[in-house]
Parts: C-alpha cells; structure tokens; sequence
C-alpha cells in the first residue's frame, strides 16, 4: 500500500455567505491549506472537493470541484466530489 500524506489543510467558516461565490470560497480554503503546507498549486496531486447543494444553486452537478480548482490554478489531477449533505465532511473515500 502507497503512504499518503496530508501535509497542509485549510477550510472556510461554516455558515451563509450569499455575496460569495463557490470559487472564491474554495480559493480561500486552498490558498490557506497551501500556506499551511508550504507549497504551491502545482504541488497538489489529489483534492476531495466537499459540498452541499452547489449542484441545486449553480446547475453543476457533475464536474464541482475540477471548476472550482481550476481558477485558482490548480487543474489535471484527480478530484473526488463529496456531497452528503451536512455531513459531508464525515464521508468517507
């Protein structure tokens, strides 16, 4: 079995934040987990993108995570889309 290391992490206040968008959510929890680890985006070779109802408010239901990444340079790695609703962060992969 292949060792996986979890080096930095970041996340956004939980809450409402209707003046903001899903990109600009993500980016501040990419940006801090990066500055956290130390490294760029290019470093990155794997991403969980965790939600709830994005899919209901932007009409993407497929593809969530790899757009939201990718306009903050982060692109052509493997992403895995996780919604369960408010447990979201309990899921497992």
């Amino acid at each position: 079995m292949e060792k996986v290391y979890v080096i930095g992490v970041g996340m956004t206040r939980f809450g409402k934040f209707l003046d903001r968008s899903i990109k600009d959510l993500t980016a501040e929890a990419v940006h801090a987990a990066l500055a956290d680890a130390g490294c760029e985006p290019s470093a990155v070779e794997a991403a969980w993108f965790g939600n709830a109802c994005q899919g209901r408010m932007t009409g993407q239901d497929m593809i969530r995570g790899e757009i939201a990444l990718r306009s903050i340079g982060v692109s052509g790695i493997q992403v895995v889309n996780v919604e369960n609703a408010c447990a979201t962060a309990s899921t497992r992969s």
